[in-house]
């Protein structure tokens, strides 16, 4: 009898042979199974538009609608190019053109890591032990169950400022770099300078142009907002 452990499963193998057989499964039990639940599916492309491209560890490939994704796999789009990925927890990520994601962690904690352009982030947590995260350079954003959007802005020195908005419930967002935090709740954004804490959450007037579809079955999921047009709106609309 052998009784061996793997993260949260314990495989048990009873037999009964001839001598010598026993360190033979053994084996094949230590090289198997590790490598089942490394690769388990963790989400899939549900929405493909133009150029999209997944890294699976072999370098980017082009990927297809209904492309099966595991957990540390990066996607990203091109010009004029979208995609959508369906996780298994329940979540939807929305990426924009000129975007790129990797999926690093999907689990009951799962955190994205979102390295250029523009994601839109729909997520339904179902435990209460769930937690779903976004990293972006040095900033965390941490929900339960909502809708938000996360943006690359204008690239100052070595990072770029970073847009947030929340279209449901609230995002706790944090910074490690100024070591400052803020909730943003439904309706209202914020930008995050590169050199600076993060400001008080405002209603800007350009999120509300955003497109939060996630489902192509139930019409249009291309976001077409530039954003370009979050500068625009600081200078013409008074937050202070």
């Amino acid at each position: 009898m052998v009784d061996h452990a793997i993260g949260h499963y314990q495989v048990l193998l009873t037999f009964h042979d001839k001598e010598g057989k026993m360190a033979k499964a053994k084996e094949v039990l230590l090289i198997l199974l590790p490598s089942a639940l490394l690769f388990a599916d963790v989400g899939k492309l549900t929405f493909v538009s133009g150029n999209v491209e997944v890294d699976q560890g072999r370098g980017w490939q082009k990927a297809n609608l209904g492309a099966v994704l595991r957990e540390k796999d990066k996607v990203r789009t091109g010009q004029r190019s979208s995609a959508i990925v369906q996780l298994r927890t329940g979540a939807a990520l929305k990426l924009k053109s000129n975007s790129s994601i990797d999926l690093a962690q999907v689990g009951d904690a799962t955190t994205i890591e979102v390295g250029a352009g523009s994601v839109f982030s729909s997520v339904s947590l179902r435990n209460a032990g769930q937690s779903f995260r976004i990293r972006a350079q040095t900033m965390v954003a941490a929900v339960r169950g909502t809708q938000f959007f996360v943006a690359y802005g204008k690239k100052q020195k070595e990072k770029s400022d970073l847009w947030l908005c929340v279209n449901e419930g609230v995002v706790h967002v944090s910074d490690t770099a100024t070591k400052s935090e803020v909730d943003v709740r439904a309706g209202e954004g914020i930008i995050i300078p590169t050199d600076r804490q993060i400001p008080k959450p405002r209603a800007y007037a350009w999120t509300k142009k955003l497109n939060w579809n996630m489902d192509a079955s139930k019409g249009d999921v291309e976001d077409r907002t530039d954003i370009q047009s979050a500068y625009q709106d600081l200078q013409r609309m008074n937050y202070d």
